[in-house]
């Protein structure tokens, strides 16, 4: 199993396809999974891997994406980055700060893919 990518947090959106929380008849997307924390929590890598692209996306921050072999971690949302493409990162390493989510809380978006195909984080995820 492996660490979450924030020290505290709950899972505030699950992967695949879903009911949106207020608008009743539109279906959600959700590649990932969403974690909410405390508003500029520690985001942190879930395993060692090289840094293969510092991105922003907008309306989602900035987001950084770690290759470890044929396996990319993406991890999206966040306010501040503290590492660069190329850089070696470590299990459990800071790589920048939430952004904010919901009312006075951070929240991550991560999602884990497998060469193309999209994983959910939620069974790689050590249980809390």
């Amino acid at each position: 199993m492996l660490p979450w990518p924030v020290n505290e947090g709950t899972i505030s959106s699950m992967f695949g396809e879903h009911p949106h929380k207020e608008l009743k008849g539109i279906m959600v997307k959700n590649n990932g999974i969403d974690i909410q924390s405390g508003r500029g929590a520690t985001a942190r890598s879930i395993f060692e891997g090289t840094v293969s692209g510092v991105i922003t996306i907008p309306g989602a921050g900035k987001a950084v994406i770690i290759r470890h072999g044929d396996y990319l971690s993406v991890y999206s949302n966040l306010e501040t980055v503290s590492v660069n493409t190329g850089d070696k990162v470590k299990t459990k390493q800071s790589i920048g700060t939430l952004g904010e989510g919901e009312g006075s809380k951070g929240e991550i978006h991560l999602e884990i893919w497998k060469n193309s195909s999209k994983l959910d984080p939620k069974y790689w995820l050590a249980k809390k």
